[in-house]
């Protein structure tokens, strides 16, 4: 009964084991930014009124463990509209940097109920008051 016993506990601290490795392997570290996006806040309303995007910046594990500042960030699609109005699909962006270190971004992701998202890869530095540093894809559309 008691080696039973313990083969189970042994079992048990084994799955225990290989489930945390699991859950570590695929979790992925982030900072944490302190985001206030004056561009926009100044859009809410007319976000309001037309389409929500949700943006999602991911930093490298290199960056400043806490960094103070604001990101600015225009996007739109190929036929001109931009964050506010209901787009298509999103194909440049452009982030300006007020900060009080660099930072190393990683990736920019624009999500909203209606295309799929987008994402943007930097790995880059952006050194503080810089910018505007982005992309314009819109040719492939």
């Amino acid at each position: 009964m008691i080696s039973v016993l313990h083969k189970t506990m042994d079992a048990l601290n084994l799955t225990l084991i290989l489930t945390f490795c699991i859950i570590a392997a695929l979790s992925q570290a982030t900072h944490h930014l302190a985001i206030k996006s004056s561009k926009l806040n100044q859009t809410q309303q007319q976000l309001d009124e037309g389409c929500s995007y949700v943006a999602t910046i991911k930093t490298s594990c290199s960056s400043t463990f806490y960094a103070r500042g604001e990101i600015d960030l225009i996007f739109g699609d190929a036929y001109g509209n931009q964050h506010g109005a209901c787009t298509h699909q999103i194909c440049h962006l452009q982030l300006y940097w007020t900060g009080d270190s660099d930072l190393i971004l990683e990736t920019v992701s624009i999500y909203n109920h209606l295309d799929d998202p987008v994402t943007f890869y930097y790995h880059t530095v952006i050194p503080p008051a810089g910018g505007p540093y982005g992309f314009d894809d819109c040719h492939d559309y």
